[in-house]
């Protein structure tokens, strides 16, 4: 995410992967090449997602440089048209991945919706998937909203209009990982904090009508309204990059008696344009929050004069607060000094690439030294053990992270920039 500066810091390569008990540690890359592939958008309103993403990448492969004598090397495209991410894209994208035998593992996408579209490609070429960012919970587990958010019946991803995980995998078996922990905790987060930090009881709530976007709107207000607040105006709004105007329904809500806003979705489908026009509606103080997808500079460019206070979640550690990644996160800063190269989903992504190079290693290992298969590399997969920027990591059967610390972050200070202010860990449940 571009412009602000959330030193989600960066683990010591070396001694992350000593923690593992590997070392990947290539010596002459003279066996050939391998890659990884990269799917982020890079272009127009996403730009402030995916360049500082892509850089996590880069800058892992620049550090390992080679992995048992074979080079490593990143292949990135970008899944953005017109500046807005885009699933028939990223499936494209991920098409060429899958062509291209020296693509050993993908890292991305950074939308859920667009990870929806190519689970099922790389799933049917047995190729390794992780994401740094993807939230959706659908994408991994059957509950779209579980009873322990809102006290009903369990909602299942059917129910929501979404696919269930096993639909996206047609071979039956698992490909697909993340590092970030999912919207059935990142939207409650969010409740819980307007709720007991910002002790407001009444809420608007809208979404750009995505995937992302109105799951976890909808995970926030069902937590929100299971411990005792109200949703006084719900909305979503289909297309919401091609909408302007969202001030018939802050009027709404401030007439029906919301103390602030919750918006679920992203810079480019014009999420902080809404806290733009809260001026005139709410008071200047009145919150607006959302997930990661508001967590940006484009988000500080567009809610412009209202950009301070907004509160935004993002679903992983803040590696900035782990004091044994500082010598990392300075030897990022001095290869990317550009305040817009680095973001929230920078160092979640340098972990990723260096998960898929410990993954890599260890094939290489149990092939005798030689260039190992797709299927030997995920094989690989699901003996993570890996300590790096964003601490410990380890995945479920599923592919989910098992560190489920979701941080609220405040724009704030002169200039006004992002900060992390609380951290929920909800590693023993809600």
């Amino acid at each position: 995410m571009k412009q602000p500066r959330i030193l989600v810091g960066l683990a010591l390569a070396s001694i992350a992967l000593a923690a593992c008990g590997n070392s990947t540690s290539g010596g002459s890359a003279n066996k050939g090449t391998i890659k990884i592939g990269v799917d982020l958008p890079e272009s127009g309103a996403e730009t402030s997602n995916g360049i500082p993403t892509l850089n996590g990448v880069k800058f892992a492969v620049q550090q390992k440089g080679s992995v048992d004598g074979f080079k490593l090397e990143y292949f990135n495209l970008d899944d953005a048209v017109n500046g807005v991410h885009d699933a028939v894209k990223g499936a494209q994208n991920v098409q060429q991945f899958v062509d291209d035998p020296k693509v050993l593992a993908v890292v991305g996408p950074f939308n859920s919706g667009v990870a929806r579209a190519e689970i099922p490609k790389t799933n049917r070429a047995h190729l390794v998937q992780i994401s740094p960012a993807n939230t959706n919970q659908c994408l991994t587990k059957d509950i779209y909203i579980p009873t322990a958010l809102s006290g009903k019946p369990d909602v299942d991803c059917k129910a929501a209009g979404l696919p269930f995980p096993k639909d996206l995998r047609p071979t039956g078996a698992n490909n697909y990982f993340r590092v970030a922990t999912t919207d059935d905790l990142q939207g409650p987060a969010m409740a819980d904090f307007a709720l007991t930090t910002l002790s407001i009881t009444k809420v608007g709530v809208a979404s750009d009508a995505e995937a992302y976007g109105k799951g976890i709107a909808d995970t926030f207000s069902s937590r929100f309204t299971g411990k005792g607040g109200t949703v006084v105006k719900r909305q979503d709004f289909p297309n919401a990059s091609q909408v302007h105007d969202f001030t018939s329904f802050l009027r709404a809500a401030q007439r029906a008696g919301a103390q602030g806003i919750y918006f679920g979705g992203t810079d480019s489908n014009n999420a902080c344009v809404v806290r733009n026009q809260m001026k005139g509606i709410f008071a200047d103080s009145a919150p607006f929050m959302g997930g990661d997808g508001i967590v940006t500079g484009q988000c500080l460019k567009d809610a412009a004069a209202q950009a301070p206070g907004m509160r935004g979640t993002v679903a992983t550690v803040d590696a900035s607060q782990r004091p044994d990644a500082k010598a990392t996160i300075d030897a990022f800063k001095a290869a990317y000094p550009n305040a817009s190269d680095y973001g929230a989903y920078t160092m979640p992504s340098y972990d990723c690439t260096q998960i898929i190079i410990a993954a890599i290693h260890r094939a290489i290992q149990a092939n005798g030294g030689n260039m190992p298969t797709r299927q030997q590399v995920l094989d690989q997969m699901s003996k993570t053990d890996y300590t790096g920027a964003l601490g410990h990591t380890s995945f479920d059967d599923k592919g989910d992270t098992t560190n489920k610390v979701v941080t609220v972050y405040e724009a704030k200070g002169s200039p006004v920039d992002w900060a992390s202010v609380k951290a929920f860990d909800y590693t023993n449940g809600l």
